[in-house]
């Protein structure tokens, strides 16, 4: 091989020593930027040659790739841990939303409001033609109609935001599988070049998990590095083709409004298929522009706690809505003494959304000198009052039944129970409960997944986060490296120079 080979077998320590250094000196810089995996060179010793009396020989080393220090089935459960986080936490705060609503317990809740309204009516059994007694029953019943009008609508507010906010987030990644699709065919160009496209792929694992906040992704890659996804077994995006999310943001008899891939401006398309309001859709084009949907399950992330927080609310403001009604068609019966459950001392609307229409009768409220104690007109007729006091007591199914209020009984102006029945405030008081025992367990499974996924992307941190201390050692070693490379390169060169100048003629 000769001192010529000598000095290329030096020359390629020097090479290698360098890129080594080089690849630490750019750890360094990045130890601080979010996403970045720590690199570190792939040295390989080159293949040697067969010198006839030596035997084989070194022929120096090779620089075969800068890789990536990543750990993939780490990563892939970071993704995991952080969209069920994300799930939690969306639904733990949209139902921490409604807890406030609802308002209970406190001074001025309903409950205590629905109280209030007991005494006044007992208080008017005491002295049933006391005409403050007769104006404070419906005082405290506009303010308890009031209160409740406003729990329910600020309810239905609470669902028209995440509505919003749910096409928002399926905007959002839909714009990561656009960048995704877009990465990937960058990272096919270059691989396919022989190229390691390391800054591509740390920027491909950090979209997969913003990805991930939205909704629960599986996630594959191919020979390239190009990254599929699927939901619920649905493709997303594969290294050929890209689908999108769509949300359903109003339903009616007459069909559905999409927003297309989260668009609520431009997007918004009248379809006639009758999906209910923040149904998420799989969105699918053709090559002639066709627009083609499918119904699509997405149990974790931001977008999957919006669902279920959305389903968890509208369950409850039925419930509200039941509550409502219970209350109304019985008072106005036992007002009316048995001739009607809809009209009478309470107004219930024209619609199903009793708590949110629910009023005292405008003429009562005008003249509250005209609410009858009483059956009859004679003076000091407490049958009324006083049975809307035995009312607070009676055990009553929500929504009432027909069957329960044909149980009316006049001679006594009260209802048959129902074994399956709960009081007015007990009724109120399990819709609080069961929001309050769901908030409870989404702050539970919050904290734990939070937990869990600070465990993992410590893991994930403690193999592909930058090491100053590990740097510098590592520069310490490649410096050494390349000066003896350096001595033995100046060496050879000495012994050239003696060779071609120092000997012969």
């Amino acid at each position: 091989m000769g001192l010529f080979g000598a000095l290329n077998v030096s020359s390629s320590g020097l090479s290698a020593n360098q890129a080594a250094l080089e690849t630490s000196g750019n750890n360094i810089a990045n130890v601080n930027t979010d996403g970045y995996s720590r690199q570190e060179v792939d040295m390989k010793e080159q293949p040697t040659v067969y010198m006839a009396g030596t035997g084989n020989m070194g022929t120096g080393v090779n620089v075969k790739k800068v890789t990536r220090d990543v750990d993939d089935y780490v990563r892939s459960e970071v993704r995991d841990a952080n969209s069920k986080e994300e799930y939690y936490s969306t639904e733990s705060t949209e139902l921490g939303d409604l807890e406030d609503t609802l308002n209970e317990p406190s001074d001025n809740g309903l409950t205590t409001q629905l109280s209030t309204l007991t005494t006044a009516w007992n208080t008017l059994a005491s002295d049933p033609d006391l005409s403050t007694a007769k104006a404070t029953v419906v005082e405290d019943a506009a303010t308890f109609t009031d209160s409740l009008n406003q729990v329910a609508k600020d309810i239905t507010s609470l669902q028209t935001n995440i509505t919003s906010t749910l096409a928002e987030d399926v905007s959002s990644f839909n714009s990561d599988i656009d960048q995704l699709q877009t990465i990937n065919k960058q990272i096919y160009t270059l691989v396919i070049q022989g190229q390691t496209p390391n800054d591509l792929l740390d920027e491909r694992d950090s979209l997969l998990k913003d990805a991930s906040t939205y909704a629960g992704i599986t996630t594959s890659f191919d020979d390239y590095g190009r990254a599929s996804i699927s939901i619920d077994g649905q493709s997303i995006l594969t290294a050929d083709s890209k689908n999108s999310l769509s949300v359903v943001t109003a339903s009616t008899s007459s069909g559905s409004t999409i927003a297309k891939d989260g668009d609520t401006n431009e997007g918004l398309e009248q379809v006639s298929d009758d999906y209910d309001t923040n149904t998420l859709l799989l969105t699918s084009t053709d090559s002639s522009g066709n627009t083609s949907y499918s119904t699509l399950s997405i149990s974790e992330g931001k977008i999957g706690g919006l669902v279920d927080a959305s389903s968890e609310i509208g369950s409850r403001l039925q419930e509200l809505n039941n509550f409502a009604e219970t209350l109304g068609k019985a008072v106005n019966t036992v007002y009316t003494d048995g001739a009607s459950s809809t009209a009478g001392f309470f107004d219930l609307g024209s619609d199903d959304n009793y708590a949110e229409n629910i009023s005292v009768n405008s003429t009562l409220d005008n003249n509250p000198d005209l609410l009858k104690s009483g059956t009859s007109t004679a003076s000091g007729d407490s049958s009324i009052a006083t049975a809307m006091v035995n009312l607070a007591d009676a055990k009553l199914d929500y929504p009432i039944t027909a069957s329960e209020l044909s149980s009316f009984d006049s001679s006594t102006l009260s209802f048959t129970s129902s074994s399956t029945g709960t009081t007015f405030s007990e009724a109120y008081s399990n819709i609080v409960t069961k929001n309050a025992i769901s908030k409870n367990q989404a702050d539970t499974l919050a904290s734990s997944q939070s937990t869990v996924l600070t465990t993992l992307e410590n893991q994930d941190q403690s193999v592909s986060g930058v090491s100053l201390t590990e740097e510098i050692s590592d520069i310490i070693r490649y410096q050494h490296g390349y000066e003896a490379n350096a001595n033995v390169l100046n060496t050879i060169s000495e012994m050239l120079d003696t060779l071609i100048n120092k000997t012969g003629a």
